[in-house]
């Protein structure tokens, strides 16, 4: 399933935060777009996942257009918290899995494992204001995979973590890609993307100002 990103414009007003944008995305693949704050990235997640309209150019994943049908195949991990702070973790995962499709039995078995895999099994019963930036990171993560999407967008991912989380975090986003998923991030960290990105676009005040694909 490539994702295509066609011509793409998005003005706000006078303001244009992202200006013709043409990028294929492979599918099964990690691609990667890196640059500064206010560089257009998280305005291009947004019309990738169909939560903003082009101004101008449209995306298109397996030849159509995203919207609610296929949104139990995506998985978006915004660069805002996005949990509900006095839930605890076991009944946000749920509702947000079967938001998506999935039975709870699934849901948990996918959250118990992401949670030893993460090494912190006994968070499943506190609640999101009780852990640290890095945890409460962790459980966003899991809330953006555990229905193994097949299109996975991440928007800053690592930003603000620890040396010790980051490695945790990237290791379980090469897996998911190495199982089949299509996973497009966002860095403002040169290494990052080099790292785990088989393509990548910079992006400079709205325009690509280089890219590899």
């Amino acid at each position: 399933m490539v994702l295509q990103i066609k011509e793409v414009t998005k003005k706000f007003g006078d303001f244009t935060a992202v200006n013709k944008l043409d990028l294929t995305i492979p599918e099964k693949e990690m691609f990667g777009f890196l640059g500064g704050n206010g560089a257009g990235k998280t305005t291009t997640f947004r019309m990738i996942l169909g939560l903003l309209d082009p101004t101008e150019g449209e995306v298109i994943w397996d030849g159509k257009k995203i919207d609610y049908t296929t949104s139990s195949l995506i998985g978006y991990l915004p660069e805002e918290r996005g949990l509900y702070p006095k839930l605890k973790v076991r009944d946000q995962i749920v509702y947000l899995a079967r938001l998506r499709g999935m039975n709870k039995r699934d849901a948990l078995k996918e959250l118990e494992y992401w949670l030893d895999r993460f090494m912190v099994p006994e968070y499943i019963d506190k609640r999101v204001e009780e852990l640290s930036k890095g945890n409460q990171q962790k459980i966003q993560l899991i809330a953006s995979m555990i229905h193994k999407p097949e299109l996975l967008i991440l928007d800053e991912p690592f930003s603000g973590l620890d040396p010790v989380n980051v490695e945790i975090l990237k290791k379980a986003v090469i897996d998911l890609r190495d199982s089949g998923t299509t996973i497009v991030f966002s860095s403002h960290r040169m290494e990052h993307v080099e790292e785990m990105c088989e393509h990548l676009c910079i992006m400079h005040k709205g325009s690509p100002l280089w890219r590899e694909n």
